[in-house]
């Protein structure tokens, strides 16, 4: 066996002749399968990372989905509130038209008053002087 050492040739468990060491080429198995089992976590770490991608980008699409939909409702009770009160302007304008208007219909109907309540009185005093 020391001869074959020297020539660099090993004899393995099963009595087969080898060019490499039985250790080396043991650990060199075992190497592999590591490197294997490395490559498969790797593997499964690179699925969850993809997966977390997507559920991050899908959130945050929906994130400014409801954004902007919130904008839009936000924009849309200011233009309500805009509306409002410019209906409520145009309401005390009119309040205040109708209001001039009736003091005016008013002063008309106390003049038109006093104009019947002249006339009456000529009137008496004409057919009282006949």
């Amino acid at each position: 066996m020391e001869e074959l050492h020297k020539a660099g040739l090993y004899m393995d468990e099963i009595y087969r002749l080898r060019v490499q060491d039985p250790t080396i080429s043991n650990q060199t198995i075992e190497l592999r399968q590591e490197c294997l089992e490395y490559s498969r976590n790797l593997q499964v770490f690179k699925k969850f990372g993809e997966d977390f991608y997507k559920i991050s980008f899908n959130f945050a699409k929906d994130v400014e989905n409801e954004k902007l939909r919130a904008i839009g409702t936000q924009n849309q009770l200011k233009t309500m509130a805009k509306q409002r009160q410019t209906e409520q302007q145009v309401y005390q304008s009119q309040i205040l038209e109708q209001t001039v208007e009736l003091e005016r219909v008013k002063s008309e109907y106390q003049y038109l008053q006093r104009i019947e309540s002249e006339q009456q009185e000529i009137i008496n005093n004409f057919l009282m002087n006949q």
